[in-house]
């Protein structure tokens, strides 16, 4: 493997890295200042965001008591891109475990994470999340 695609998958996981730690919002410092954010599908929690939304999605995300596990199923990187299957799972405040499998992309520019498109289970998310 060449040396810039495992700079890349070293950032990849210093950003899941920060998510299994709980602390979400250090992954602020890994993203670029024009980084967006795509949850894939045609569904009420599908769209891309940037700047300060990802910020608050970050925050949103804080509910969970020790932060979150993940379990790689697959990492793939090529190019600019990394590419992560993974099992997702963590224990909200209020007891609720939540358990999700996501497929994410990376695109990496510049040592900084440039884009991210997380296309989870859309099916588990909504009835978690929302409640459907």
């Amino acid at each position: 493997m060449s040396d810039s695609l495992a700079a890349n998958k070293a950032l990849v996981e210093r950003y899941f890295d920060g998510q299994r730690s709980g602390n979400l919002l250090s992954a602020l410092d890994l993203f670029a200042p024009d980084i967006t954010w795509t949850v894939a599908g045609f569904w009420e929690m599908a769209g891309t965001i940037k700047g300060d939304e990802i910020k608050k999605l970050l925050e949103g995300l804080s509910v969970f008591d020790g932060g979150l596990h993940f379990d790689h199923h697959s990492v793939t990187a090529e190019g600019d891109r990394v590419a992560v299957f993974t099992t997702v799972q963590g224990k909200l405040k209020d007891g609720r475990v939540y358990k999700n499998q996501i497929f994410f992309q990376f695109t990496i520019r510049d040592g900084k994470l440039l884009n991210v498109i997380e296309a989870p289970d859309s099916a588990t998310s909504k009835a978690f999340w929302m409640g459907q």
